[in-house]
């Protein structure tokens, strides 16, 4: 496996931390297929088959918002979600996406912070009510009526920590 891989790198997280894997996981080899064209179902403009979550923020339906922070954006996403448990799916070499489950403590305090091959990332709700990504640029793309009304009324409370 290559050792730039986020998806290995998450794997030695999870053991040198003893991440619980009831809290974080990968989904079953069964499962993310679906998972995935689910996502791209719901939340992107496809304008050729072959087009999935790779720069998928530059794809949203609308409703979509985009915001930066002026430091990291991780912190500010966490304030926005209220969902217990979420997808995380990050992107790793040569595109290939890796789809997770997990509670949203775990993924913002335990897994982002520690992750240095981590170049963009989705959270989706398990309802597939939303979607936020946050790019190579370190800008938060949203999509889904709920999560952008949630992000403006965060900007409007926090507008120091955002960047213009």
């Amino acid at each position: 496996m290559n050792s730039l891989s986020v998806r290995l790198e998450i794997e030695e997280l999870i053991k040198k931390h003893q991440i619980n894997r009831e809290k974080f996981f990968e989904v079953r080899k069964d499962q993310w297929r679906d998972i995935l064209d689910n996502i791209e179902e719901r939340f992107l403009v496809k304008t050729h088959y072959t087009h999935g979550l790779h720069w998928g923020w530059n794809r949203l339906k609308e409703p979509r918002y985009s915001v930066r922070f002026v430091d990291s954006p991780y912190k500010h996403i966490k304030d926005n979600i209220k969902d217990e448990y979420v997808y995380f799916i990050v992107e790793d070499v040569y595109d290939k996406m890796w789809v997770y489950e997990g509670a949203r403590n775990t993924i913002f305090n335990q897994v982002i912070p520690e992750l240095y091959q981590l170049n963009e990332y989705f959270l989706v709700s398990k309802k597939y009510q939303w979607l936020i990504c946050e790019d190579h640029h370190e800008i938060v793309h949203l999509s889904g009526s709920e999560i952008i009304e949630r992000m403006k009324a965060y900007e409007q409370k926090n507008i120091e920590k955002i960047f213009k």
